[in-house]
């Protein structure tokens, strides 16, 4: 594998293990709510008591936060899958040749900007800044590993285990 494969693998790895420490400080933090942890457990993410904070004061049923809370998990665990996933087939090609990879900065892009909207919906204009610079950061992504990606017709010109 080139160094130039090897910084996009190691792209991919940080995305995978990020989304996935933001889903398990996540699942922590909806397990504290429920009570299934104790009061004193830190590794949590705090994120149900800003959902609280910003939807109450709009008379958005508990429930439904709770329903939105869970759906939010289930996509980040599905992106990190997804970027795990990616990380492992990753062969330092163009996007249209990494589907594994296109998938899981489409899933990711997708799960950010859906924060977005629902910033705009709620008022919650502090939060959205982060949800947009996590959005802009997949974009720039996407485009370092279209940049670093190998041509079939580059592969062919070399002998290269790791190419297309």
């Amino acid at each position: 594998m080139t160094r130039v494969q090897s910084l996009g693998r190691i792209v991919l790895v940080f995305w995978a293990l990020w989304l996935s420490v933001v889903a398990a400080t996540n699942v922590q933090d909806a397990l504290l709510a429920l009570g299934l942890l104790p009061a004193s457990f830190k590794f949590a993410s705090g994120n149900w008591g800003w959902i609280n904070q910003v939807m109450d004061p709009r008379e958005i049923p508990r429930a439904v936060q709770g329903v939105m809370f869970a759906g939010a998990i289930g996509w980040e665990a599905l992106a990190a899958g997804l970027f795990w996933r990616a990380t492992f087939g990753y062969r330092g090609g163009k996007l249209p040749a990494e589907a594994a990879v296109v998938l899981a900065c489409g899933v990711n892009l997708a799960l950010w900007g859906a924060f977005q909207v629902l910033d705009e919906v709620v008022m919650a204009y502090q939060p959205e800044a982060v949800h947009r610079v996590v959005f802009l950061n997949q974009l720039v992504t996407i485009v370092m590993l279209e940049a670093l990606g190998r041509t079939e017709r580059e592969c062919q010109t070399h002998s290269c285990d790791e190419c297309l």
